[in-house]
Parts: structure tokens; sequence; C-alpha cells
């Protein structure tokens, strides 16, 4: 059919479309038309030629997606696609979101870097087959892997919902597992070496971790949830951003740690030995902790702010400590005087827990001012 004509009946189509929208139409539209000149409406320059939110009310299933440019598509929410790997136009799904997508046939030779399996059915991968050899970005929900992890780029990925991921720390590409998500992965092997800020290991199997051994003795921002933690009083390992919840075996010396710093740190399950003078307690979450002691007149800066202390024995009053944000629910010991308790809730501070302490000064002065207009009043009268 002529170039035209298709543009004429593709207008069409977004018309009726945009009709069955604001209709509030439910039931998914099934055109039975011929397929080639339906694959001409459809598709223009290798691109879906229809308005995204327009195209998923129709039916898709005898609609071919082979040449077709479908990298940055989101198909969350479309019926009836199937799509093969192999024959999609420049066997590319980067960033692609495969929500309600059929799969058939093999990612031979294609890039999934920052694709989404989420949703989708069919997907079963061979890392050791795939562009680029990288998972870098792709989330591999509801993806079967048969194939070793060797070599593979998987920063970033996310494992979550797959079967079958088996993971060698000390041979994934350049040994990295930074901000990756290791949920439904076993691991078998150390992290001697291994890069694994930002890893979280959350639903996963068999990691026993060294802090003193990781590459630079880095935890920032690592969720060590099913993780058993070993050796860790070695001197300055890196622990800023670091979630301890659900890990076995912590023992910190706040003393011994990179920076002296605990700032935004989760220290669920951690055994605390040592003191916190001169840390940085910014942010920190003390909750689940056990032996934490602190004094507020000797953490850095005297700041307590945005911390939150539950399970801490708090040894020294707060006056003058910066309470921004605090919160001192299910803390033991921690006192205020009176004349401070307006101020720290102004900035956000929870007192609950907080012993509120008269000021004896304000309360002798107050006396003093009462008893005189008291004798002035008598004079007068």
């Amino acid at each position: 059919m002529e170039y035209k004509n298709v543009e004429k009946l593709r207008k069409l189509l977004i018309e009726k479309l945009e009709e069955c929208k604001k209709s509030g139409k439910e039931d998914y539209i099934k055109l039975d038309i011929d397929k080639q000149l339906y694959q001409q409406i459809l598709f223009q320059d290798y691109k879906i030629a229809i308005p995204d939110n327009l195209w998923k009310l129709l039916d898709l299933s005898s609609v071919s997606f082979d040449n077709v440019y479908v990298e940055e598509v989101d198909f969350t929410g479309s019926k009836g696609v199937v799509i093969n790997p192999q024959k999609v136009c420049g066997m590319t799904l980067r960033h692609t979101k495969l929500t309600d997508v059929k799969i058939e046939g093999s990612f031979d030779g294609v890039d999934i870097r920052g694709t989404d399996f989420t949703g989708s059915k069919g997907a079963v991968l061979n890392p050791q087959t795939i562009c680029y050899i990288s998972l870098e970005n792709t989330k591999l929900a509801d993806v079967e892997i048969m194939g070793s992890l060797d070599n593979i780029n998987v920063r970033c990925s996310d494992f979550t919902g797959s079967k079958g991921a088996q993971l060698d720390p000390q041979k994934v590409g350049n040994m990295s597992l930074e901000n990756t998500k290791l949920a439904d992965v076993e691991i078998k092997g150390s992290f001697d070496g291994v890069n694994i800020e930002g890893a979280d290991f959350t639903g996963s199997k068999g990691a026993v971790i060294d802090p003193s051994e990781v590459r630079n003795r880095s935890l920032r921002r690592t969720k060590l949830t099913d993780v058993e933690i070993v050796n860790f009083y070695s001197e300055f390992v890196d622990v800023r951003g670091t979630d301890f919840t659900g890990s076995k075996g912590a023992v910190i010396d706040p003393q011994k740690i990179k920076n002296k710093s605990l700032w935004c740190t989760t220290l669920t399950n951690v055994e605390i030995k040592g003191s916190l003078d001169g840390v940085n307690v910014e942010k920190t979450d003390f909750t689940g902790s056990k032996g934490a002691k602190i004094d507020p007149h000797k953490v850095l800066n005297k700041s307590l702010k945005g911390t939150k202390l539950t399970d801490v024995e708090i040894e020294g009053s707060l006056d003058g400590i910066d309470v921004e944000g605090a919160d001192f629910t299910g803390s033991r010991g921690a006192k205020i005087y009176f004349d401070e308790v307006k101020f720290a809730k102004e900035v956000g501070a929870n007192l609950t827990d907080v012993e509120i302490i008269i000021n004896d000064e304000y309360t002798e002065t107050e006396d003093i001012i009462i008893k005189i207009f008291q004798k002035q009043l008598k004079i007068n009268n």
C-alpha cells in the first residue's frame, strides 16, 4: 500500500484508540486486518509509530517484532507481545522493560545492558554468550541463568527473582560487585580483593566476608543481611553508610575504623567494643546494637545530628549538644535541662526516654522574682 495511505490509516487508528482511552475501555482491541498492513501501520523506520499510551490498548498477538527497534521500550501492560532476541533490530534490548513479554529465542550476541526482565516469561540466559559479556544495570527477575558468571560484568545488576545464579567473587568481571543486588545468588568463593561497595547481600547464600581483605577495606553503602562477618577487628575498615541488619559476627571497635566515622551506618546486630569518643555518629542508627555507650560531649563535634540512639547508654547531659533530628527513643540515661527542651523539639529531636532536668538556677531565680512581687503587692495593699 502507498505510504500516504498507510499514514492515513495510522492516523485513523490513533484517533480511534484515543476515543477508546477516553471512554475508559479496559478490554484489549484485536484488529482483524491483513498482517503485513498491520505491521506497516504500527511501525515506521523500524520503530513503534503509535504513542506509548495507545499502542498498549491493542492485542498484539498477531504482530511480529522481528527487525523492530525495541531499545528503551517499556512493554509493561501490553498484551500478546512475543520477542525473539535474535531478530530484533540491532540485536539489542538495552534499557528495555520486558514485563508482559514472552521470550522465544536465545540471547547469544544480544545486548541486554540495563534490560529489566521483571514479569517476562521464557527468558533463559547464558551469560557467557551475551554481547559485551555484560549484565551491568540489568534486572534479572524471572530469568533462568544457565551458565557461568565468570568474567561477566555484574556491576549494578539485580539478581532478585532469578533462578540458577552461582557466583565466585574472585572470577566476576573486574572482581567487582559494586552496587550489585545478590538476592537468590549462591556465592562460592572469597571476597578478598573484591569491590563490594554498595552491594546488597539480602537473600543471598554462602557469603562470608573478612572486611580487612575486601578491596580498599571498604564496606561503604553495603547491605550485609545474610552475611557472616569474620575478623572485624582489623583497622581502617570504611563502614560509612553500611547496613549490618541481619548479618552475623560483626564486632566493631569505633576507635579503629577508617576516619573514626560511623556516619549513616546502621548497626543492628553489631556488638560495639570500644569508646565512641571522637567518633562521627551523625545519622548513625544504633537500633539493635549491643554495648554502645556515648558521652555526648566527647563524640565528634559534640553532634548527635540525625542519630537514632535506641539501645544506647547515654553518659552525660545534652547541654550544648547538636541534637537536630536526633531520636532518643529506647535510649538509656539521656538527660536534658528544661530550658533547652523547647529548642531541641524545634530542631526535630525526639526526646522520648529523655529525662528532663529542672535547672536549679532557673528555679531559684523564678522563686526570687515571684517572692519580690508578692512582697511588693502586700506593701501596696
